[in-house]
């Protein structure tokens, strides 16, 4: 039999555990409210209004379940969005991860000049990019930009890459990659920082001397679960491309830059769909649910021994 002052030490154990748990659920509450109303309530409004006919500007709408997911599917706008977005992403994210990790190797070692080029390349991640679209609208322009000027001086002909239907989705893959590149760089800078200064000097040890047996052997392998998250974001970053298509094409020529949030754009705000948008907006998060699944398998899966 458990003595009295057993008895009383454990009633005192578990009311200071109540009171220790009611304080930690107060002082998270302010936060999980905040998710609720910034983040949960707002994909449960958005799923509820894929399943209506409402239109922006309606004061009543109707109940038609899976209707607007049975348009977005026989769409050829919707199939033409999504196909824009997968050949964007997967013409973008993997130059723009192997570029990233090339120039973070390359200025990793320097001593005075790195903090320089950090700046530099991390300045498109920092610019508007609005304002930088307009550059790039000024630079690929097929009559007064400069690449078009420098091409017709050695008799090549002028590319228009915004107005030619072959040429508008390199345009936008090209500031894709720009932009992308340099935030890749911090990422990996970071990455690289965490490599033991042994472990290289082992690998030099064991002759693994060059720069393309010391990123195949060393620098690749320890940087698996940096380049799986930089694959991931810039998957996701690619996916959100939008501002580039609203201010150097609108989706054109014919819709050949078309891409999935722009079209949700169009749809919700152009064509007043707000039930149709939601699906497609639905879509979306689903999509985007999956990059960060496959990142959290991957990520697990490089942390077991």
């Amino acid at each position: 039999m458990p003595s009295a002052s057993s008895a009383t030490n454990l009633s005192c154990g578990r009311a200071f555990r109540s009171r220790h748990e009611a304080l930690a659920y107060g002082f998270s509450a302010p936060a999980f409210l905040l998710l609720c109303v910034t983040v949960i309530a707002p994909i449960v409004v958005v799923v509820a209004m894929s399943l209506t006919d409402y239109r922006l500007g309606r004061t009543t709408f109707q109940w038609i379940g899976l209707g607007n997911y049975a348009t977005m599917l026989s769409s050829p706008y919707f199939w033409q969005a999504l196909r824009n977005s997968a050949v964007y992403t997967a013409f973008v994210v993997p130059l723009s991860v192997f570029l990233g990790l090339f120039v973070a190797i390359l200025i990793h070692h320097r001593t005075k000049s790195r903090r320089f080029y950090e700046i530099v390349y991390f300045l498109p991640v920092a610019s508007t990019l609005t304002a930088m679209s307009i550059v790039w609208s000024y630079v690929l322009n097929g009559r007064i930009g400069p690449l078009a000027n420098v091409m017709a001086s050695i008799g090549l002909p002028r590319l228009d890459f915004f107005s030619d239907d072959n040429l508008a989705l390199i345009g936008l893959a090209i500031v894709g990659i720009w932009r992308l590149v340099g935030y890749n760089v911090v990422l990996f800078l970071a990455g690289l920082t965490m490599i033991p200064e042994e472990v290289q000097d082992a690998a030099s040890l064991d002759g693994i001397d060059t720069f393309w047996d010391r990123l195949r052997y060393m620098i690749w392998p320890l940087l698996a679960p940096t380049t799986v998250l930089v694959f991931v974001l810039n998957c996701i970053q690619a996916f959100q491309v939008f501002d580039t298509v609203a201010v150097l094409t609108n989706g054109g020529p014919r819709g050949t830059t078309n891409m999935l949030l722009y079209e949700i754009n169009t749809q919700s705000f152009g064509s007043l769909k707000i039930g149709y948008g939601s699906a497609l907006t639905v879509l979306y998060l689903i999509l985007i649910g999956a990059f960060s699944i496959v990142q959290v398998a991957l990520s697990d899966r490089k942390a077991r021994p």
